[in-house]
């Protein structure tokens, strides 16, 4: 079991990741949920000359050039609900070739087919 503290004025509070997987985001939005909210507020006050679509597909190429598998499935669904096609978010994935070569592509793009499968699957069964 991995423990962390904190020094927050008197008090130490002990964190324990027994039951996380050591994931970032989950320790974030549990103990640092203004850290996000704040790094979400910027992002929403970027691109703003663009439509929804155009910047959250944007978003996702600029997320596979860092090869993150977990940003890249966090970006689908919101490229999703602002309307675009799996055909768009596939073309987007491509689209960052010359940057992140084909075995970057080729790296990602499993998550990101899965990613697209999960969202119809889950249309299919809301139907």
């Amino acid at each position: 079991m991995i423990k962390f503290y904190k020094n927050r004025g008197s008090a130490m509070e002990k964190y324990s990741f027994k039951d996380y997987d050591v994931d970032g985001l989950t320790f974030l939005m549990s103990n640092r949920k203004e850290v996000v909210k704040s790094y979400q507020k910027l992002i929403s006050t970027l691109g703003e000359h663009l439509d929804d679509k155009t910047r959250i597909l944007i978003t996702l190429a600029l997320q596979v050039t860092t090869q993150q598998p977990e940003a890249v499935k966090i970006v689908i669904p919101k490229a999703l609900k602002a309307g675009a096609s799996s055909d768009e978010i596939i073309d987007s994935v491509i689209l960052t070739t010359p940057i992140v070569g084909l075995t970057g592509i080729i790296k990602l793009l499993p998550k990101v087919l899965d990613e697209l499968k999960k969202h119809q699957d889950m249309t299919k069964e809301g139907s």
